[in-house]
């Protein structure tokens, strides 16, 4: 069942509004990859007719998240570990210069912020939920650099980034808190180049989980479709 991913401002246009839920449900695992996705049910569950539906899934494959298949429906996509090191590759890029900048010109207020967020990561063990607070991370420090393409584009990112933190979030948890919290502390004392430092590490080692994750799961998956071959 898709659920409702929360309104902010203006009610959306329905098609909006289930790209949306479909999106939120991809990323926090309800919809795993691989999922067949039934627009009838789809389209029952939203209220609405096919017409938004088809529309939906159509902004979801242009952005990546579906896949359609000659006359077997529309998929959740597959993780893939090409894009995986292309998204990683592109953050560390992004997010060291962010987190600089971020060191140097964050508010007592911001800071404040991140320091929240830390301890709602700190006080849960849910998958989907730590995957989402970790994104909020980053993109909250990006947002101390006081750089609006800087945030926009770690924000792009890191919803890309959550699709493959999402299985390994629950193993990296009190990792990722400590990293966070030695982030924070640079940035608190305005250290830019070991606030910099950490970042750059922090994500290295979430890259190699994430690999880590996404290789034993191609294992598994072959291992499976070969005895069911056999």
């Amino acid at each position: 069942m898709i659920e409702r991913a929360p309104v902010v401002g203006a009610t959306p246009a329905p098609a909006d509004r289930i790209r949306a839920d479909v999106e939120e449900a991809i990323l926090s695992g309800r919809l795993a990859p691989g999922t067949r996705i039934n627009a009838d049910e789809l389209a029952r569950e939203s209220g609405v007719s096919h017409i938004p539906v088809r529309e939906a899934l159509r902004s979801l494959e242009a952005e990546g998240w579906v896949v359609r298949r000659h006359n077997r429906g529309t998929y959740v996509r597959d993780r893939d570990s090409a894009e995986l090191s292309d998204l990683f590759e592109a953050r560390l890029i992004v997010e060291r210069k962010a987190a600089w900048l971020a060191a140097q010109r964050r508010t007592a207020a911001q800071l404040d912020d991140l320091v929240r967020i830390v301890e709602r990561q700190d006080a849960t063990t849910d998958d989907a939920v730590l995957s989402a607070i970790n994104c909020d991370f980053h993109v909250g420090l990006a947002g101390c650099a006081h750089n609006r393409v800087l945030e926009s584009m770690v924000a792009d990112v890191n919803k890309r980034v959550r699709f493959y933190y999402l299985p390994t979030a629950g193993r990296r948890h009190d990792v990722s808190v400590a990293e966070h919290r030695a982030i924070l502390d640079a940035v608190r004392d305005r250290d830019s180049e070991r606030a910099a430092d950490l970042l750059e590490r922090h994500i290295a080692d979430t890259r190699a989980g994430a690999s880590r994750t996404l290789t034993a799961g191609e294992v598994d998956e072959a291992g499976t479709a070969g005895r069911q071959a056999g």
